[in-house]
């Protein structure tokens, strides 16, 4: 009997010994993560710097020059600048979002005439678009910057030659976008993976899937900041569809 408790007793130190060292453990663990995300931030705001002279630089050469072969090498350099750009402001972003929610600047704007924006920013691609004129109260850098991504992510997925289609629409106040690829598709298991900050997930099955799902995580962020959802629909070998939906106006 005295053998019994004492193993009892000896298991509950045991047990709050366990305990301690966790606490310890996950108050490391945070002070990591917290040390990790202040240096991507100083990181990232160093490397804007550099490029945004060179994409000044580059449009000044484009500017002064008729040399067409010229011109396409700049707008090569003006392409990969601006999605660099875009990729460490993507991070910039996702990290500030892990400290505290998205702050939105709301404005009114038309729907049709922004998306239209962003998508002739993306050269030689094949896009094709159905786009509705609404007039929407949302946080436009951000609405853009949602688009963008969504596009990038479409573009950098589907396959050679083939189409992508956009599509705007209204139901129940909301506002829907709706984004297809021809990629090689996404496994139903994954589809709320692909939407995770750093996420790693199906590595044998394609590039997409292997990403580190910032511009995704971002896309999930700015959706939800303004009491929206995003979601996925695919179908392996023929691709998916990224669609979000927020409200017309403020609530």
């Amino acid at each position: 009997m005295e053998l019994e408790l004492l193993s009892k007793q000896e298991l509950i130190v045991e047990l709050k010994n366990l305990r301690l060292e966790n606490e310890i453990l996950k108050k490391k663990q945070s002070e990591t993560l917290e040390a990790v995300k202040i240096l991507v931030m100083k990181v990232s705001h160093e490397m804007k710097t550099p490029l945004n002279s060179i994409i000044g630089f580059s449009e000044f050469f484009k500017s002064k020059t008729d040399n067409e072969k010229f011109i396409r090498y700049l707008d090569n350099i003006l392409t990969a600048s601006r999605h660099m750009l875009s990729l460490i402001q993507n991070l910039i972003d996702i990290t500030k979002s892990q400290h505290k929610p998205m702050e939105l600047s709301y404005s009114i704007f038309n729907t049709g005439q922004t998306i239209e924006e962003v998508i002739k920013g993306f050269q030689n691609e094949s896009i094709k678009y159905t786009v509705i004129d609404t007039t929407l109260c949302a946080d436009y850098t951000r609405f853009k910057q949602l688009i963008y991504n969504l596009i990038a992510n479409a573009i950098k997925y589907n396959r050679q030659n083939k189409v992508i289609n956009i599509l705007t629409y209204i139901d129940s106040e909301e506002f829907y976008f709706e984004i297809s690829d021809n990629g090689e598709g996404i496994k139903k298991e994954d589809f709320e993976k692909i939407f995770e900050f750093y996420s790693q997930v199906s590595q044998d099955l394609n590039k997409r899937q292997i990403g580190s799902g910032i511009g995704l995580a971002l896309c999930k962020t700015i959706a939800e900041a303004h009491k929206g959802k995003i979601w996925v629909t695919s179908t392996l070998g023929k691709g998916s569809t990224f669609t979000f939906k927020i409200p017309i106006n403020i609530n």
